[in-house]
């Protein structure tokens, strides 16, 4: 912001904001002594302004000074509008944890509601094993601590392509499952209910079998949970939230502190003798393609809009 000049009258500086807010222009008054300084917003419209405000001082009962207070509150109400509406459909991650749950937002509760079940059948030994076999992304054999399998993805070549998903549904402790749920809860919800189950489907599917593939290639087999696609939503809403002026979502600083903060933490390995051992390609794979899906479909529409 900065300063252009002053007008001696409060009613002048007045007549001057209400013509130059209708050539697309805002300014702001500051009343001083015996004079009202000129403040414009936008750096680039600086000298445009400046050229405005010389020509006022020296014609101000000029034609086109005059009658623009009518088209000045008409755009004034109508930005008051706009940003009531957009108030009202703003989504906030934190609000979704008083909506009607389940009804409105199916997939997540499917999310959530599956692996719920399948943690708690892995929890018996009768079940452990043949569950982590069927769901895992590739079957393996293990001796002793060693696990054996084909990098090849032979499983998903012969048809059992749920692999490629279904490693997100297995959990290997309380915290675990809890944290991850209680994101799901948070992130898939807001999407879900905002942009439609269809939208949170696919997007969980483009974001789970990257995931699943990077960690798969990274370390094998013996990995799960929905943090990769909890990311992948992460990284999806954060750059709605920046680059989509339009969009609802919110995302709150202190999150995107806590989230890739413990992204890099968990890279580092420190963590591992804690919670044991991260699925950090999993999280960078579904961070990634989340942010790219955003940022993505943003541009998208922004270039549909400009054709």
């Amino acid at each position: 912001m900065r300063k252009i000049g002053s007008l001696p009258s409060g009613q002048q500086a007045k007549q001057f904001e209400d013509y130059l807010l209708t050539t697309g222009v805002e300014i702001k008054v500051e009343q001083s002594v015996d004079q009202w300084s000129i403040w414009v917003y936008d750096e680039d419209q600086v000298e445009h302004a400046k050229v405005e405000l010389n020509e006022f001082i020296a014609h101000p009962d000029a034609e086109k000074f005059q009658g623009a207070a009518r088209q000045a509150e008409a755009i004034r109400e109508s930005k008051i509008k706009k940003a009531a509406d957009s108030a009202r459909q703003q989504v906030n991650v934190r609000e979704t944890w008083n909506q009607p749950f389940t009804s409105r937002c199916p997939v997540t509760s499917l999310l959530i509601g599956v692996s719920v079940v399948v943690f708690l059948l892995m929890q018996s030994n009768e079940f452990n094993s043949e569950i982590r076999q069927e769901l895992s992304i590739s079957s393996f054999q293990t001796s002793g601590n060693m696990i054996r399998y084909s990098p090849y993805l032979l499983d998903i070549r012969k048809g059992e392509v749920w692999r490629l998903v279904t490693p997100i549904f297995m959990h290997f402790g309380i915290t675990h499952i809890l944290f991850n749920c209680m994101m799901c809860y948070q992130l898939g919800g807001a999407i879900e209910f905002n942009r439609g189950s269809t939208k949170l489907a696919l997007l969980v599917l483009f974001t789970a079998i990257p995931s699943n593939l990077a960690q798969f290639y990274w370390s094998g087999p013996g990995f799960g949970g929905l943090s990769g696609v909890v990311y992948g939503m992460f990284g999806y809403m954060w750059m709605k939230s920046q680059f989509d002026p339009q969009s609802p979502f919110y995302i709150p600083p202190n999150m995107v502190v806590i989230l890739i903060g413990w992204f890099f933490l968990c890279m580092t390995g420190a963590l591992d003798e804690i919670v044991g051992h991260v699925a950090n390609m999993a999280h960078a794979g579904g961070l990634g393609m989340g942010m790219l899906i955003g940022v993505g479909t943003t541009f998208l529409k922004q270039a549909g809009k400009s054709n």
